[in-house]
């Protein structure tokens, strides 16, 4: 199921693009507007792949839902592009060029996340297998030590 909050996200975030856009600003001024548009459209789009179902929702509703959301995205980028080209010819590719910065970096700060969490789960590893191991050895210890008593 798409957010309604992520759909009314996008929706803004593009309206505060055009409106820069309109006042003149060049796309990189607008750098956190169409960065908030674009994580916007990346939830929509990522949501659309994933199989999440309210309950009480067909799967004919949610295809009608994701399918209209992905279609209003599509809609936002053909208007953007084209309002672009209409007061800059260099600005859709400026965007075109901040978009894959966007993406470079969302795929990077990704990548990072599943590193970290990788190495956090190996250090717990680590240390459960010390505890253990630690245990293991008060154990033997003691096991050596009631039979040296017992005998």
């Amino acid at each position: 199921m798409i957010d309604p909050a992520t759909i009314a996200l996008a929706a803004s975030a593009f309206a505060a693009v055009k409106k820069g856009i309109a006042l003149g600003k060049d796309v990189e001024g607008m750098y956190k507007d169409v960065s908030r548009w674009m994580s916007a459209c990346h939830d929509i789009e990522s949501k659309h792949n994933k199989v999440k179902r309210r309950k009480g929702q067909s799967v004919a509703e949610e295809a009608l839902e994701t399918y209209h959301a992905i279609k209003q995205i599509k809609k936002q980028r053909e208007e953007l592009r084209l309002y672009m080209l209409s007061i800059n010819p260099n600005a859709w590719n400026d965007f075109v060029r901040i978009e894959g910065q966007v993406r470079k970096r969302r795929i990077e700060e990704e990548q990072a996340r599943r590193r970290r969490i990788k190495k956090n789960i190996e250090i717990a590893l680590l240390v459960i297998c010390m505890v253990l191991v630690s245990f293991a050895f008060a154990f033997l210890v003691w096991w050596v030590l009631f039979l040296k008593e017992s005998a």
